[in-house]
């Protein structure tokens, strides 16, 4: 795995590039928040998060320096946030909630020296939020300060570890309503992923999820007795969600990434373009990765690759790259796709672009319009068409106003044509039938594209 984690890394500097939106780079920002401390050696992962209605390959954690947690205001003293008291007053939730002796054993040890934690010495003011076994053989206790910059803090330690016994691992800002918690470096992918909110809302689980050849996604909702999400990353299912709901309003959902891997045939469908191995394999463990979708129902195609002209202001990786284009058909015909370009580094380094990411239908039939990725900070102008094999040419349309249009080659083309747009991308057969159409968007702030299903929500 660290060859991918080390291209999908790369690909998690794009959460910079394209600052698109707050939605879409917060996720990036929650882990990135964390901080480890020297001697937890947990290692740096990768994940590949819809967030926001944005695909986006993001680093589980991406860790700064080694040390204690250091101070600033806000810290040590004042009132949370209307955002975060909620789950600041919420009870501690875990299968070590009820021991009171342990976990007051915790707050005297971090009472005792509250600078080594960074939390306030006040014990009226620290919280413990999560406090239990979980798996990869550790204990976890979660303990944040009720205060105007609140910060948690992980303490571990092996599973039935006594208080004293507990290190501090990593921590980070408090900064919403929400607690996603996770590590994976176990044998085979084991480890944690924990959501929990506040305690007033009702938790609902669903998995296997199924991808209509229509480009619709259908699913169930279990109840979670347990009011909030702990699972062992190593048996995830496919296409895992959560959901925190109260009465009929959603306070959040959100997908929990598989970290499994896909093998993918280079060779693109219906021939659009030509093979690009680098890229596709990037792309298809980048989806198996975040959707989880393996097994003998799925497979991983290639709706179209090519060589990508790469531009890298650093130098280390111009010339003639790859792009490709990658969807998880599953049996009921439809699933995921991302575009995926990779540089010419020998271990390349890769980008995508938030519109080259989406659910589709029946690649025979499927419409996708996006932006190409850049190594640059430039937006890119080209508009890239993927249409079915028997569309001949392509019209950009406002209502009834024709803002471009091109001719296709077994579906495929491109034109200069820069945004914002907000536009209709109709695909016509060489009799001049409609045979798709789709709107595309650009991704300007306050707005999300328009080929997602299961965005974010955050209700908060």
């Amino acid at each position: 795995m660290s060859g991918l984690a080390e291209m999908l890394d790369d690909i998690a500097d794009q959460a910079k590039v394209y600052d698109v939106t707050e939605v879409a780079v917060r996720g990036a920002r929650r882990r990135r928040r964390a901080r480890i401390a020297g001697r937890a050696g947990l290692g740096v992962l990768v994940v590949a998060c819809l967030l926001g209605g944005v695909v986006s390959v993001l680093p589980l954690f991406r860790f700064g320096g080694i040390g204690g947690p250091e101070g600033g205001p806000g810290r040590l003293d004042g009132e949370p946030s209307a955002v975060v008291r909620p789950l600041l007053d919420s009870p501690t939730r875990g299968p070590l909630a009820g021991d009171a002796a342990f976990l007051n054993s915790v707050l005297d040890r971090i009472v005792a020296d509250p600078e080594q934690f960074g939390l306030p010495g006040d014990r009226a003011r620290l919280r413990v939020l999560f406090a239990g076994d979980v798996p990869g053989n550790r204990r976890l206790v979660i303990v944040a300060g009720a205060t105007a910059a609140p910060r948690k803090v992980n303490l571990l330690g092996p599973r039935g570890a006594k208080a004293e016994r507990l290190n501090l691992a990593n921590w980070g800002d408090l900064g919403e309503p929400i607690v996603w918690d996770e590590w994976r470096g176990g044998e085979h992918n084991s480890g944690y992923v924990l959501v929990l909110s506040p305690i007033d809302y009702d938790v609902s689980v669903s998995s296997a999820p199924r991808y209509l050849a229509d480009g619709s996604i259908t699913r169930e909702w279990q109840a979670e007795p347990a009011g909030y999400l702990l699972r062992d990353t190593a048996t995830l299912p496919a296409g895992l969600r959560v959901r925190f709901r109260g009465g009929n309003k959603v306070f959040y959902e959100g997908s929990v990434p598989s970290g499994r891997t896909g093998t993918v045939d280079p060779s693109p469908l219906y021939g659009r373009g030509k093979p690009a191995p680098r890229a596709a394999e990037v792309a298809a463990n980048a989806l198996a990765y975040q959707f989880g979708l393996t097994g003998p129902d799925v497979h991983y195609v290639v709706l179209w690759s090519d060589d990508f002209e790469v531009v890298d202001p650093d130098g280390q990786g111009s010339g003639l790259g790859q792009i490709a284009t990658v969807m998880a058909l599953t049996a009921d015909g439809g699933g995921p796709y991302i575009t995926i370009a990779t540089d010419t580094s020998p271990q390349p380094n890769s980008r995508n672009h938030p519109t080259g990411a989406g659910i589709a239908g029946d690649p025979a039939k499927a419409l996708i319009a996006m932006r190409l990725p850049t190594f640059s900070a430039d937006e890119p102008d080209t508009l890239q068409i993927i249409a079915p094999p028997a569309a001949a040419r392509f019209e950009v349309r406002q209502g009834e106003t024709v803002l471009a249009q091109g001719a296709l080659t077994g579906g495929v083309g491109q034109i200069e044509l820069p945004g914002p747009l907000n536009a209709t991308v109709r695909a016509y057969d060489d009799t001049g039938t409609v045979i798709a159409e789709r709107p595309f968007v650009d991704l300007t702030p306050g707005t999300g594209p328009t080929n997602y299903t299961e965005p974010e929500i955050r209700g908060w």
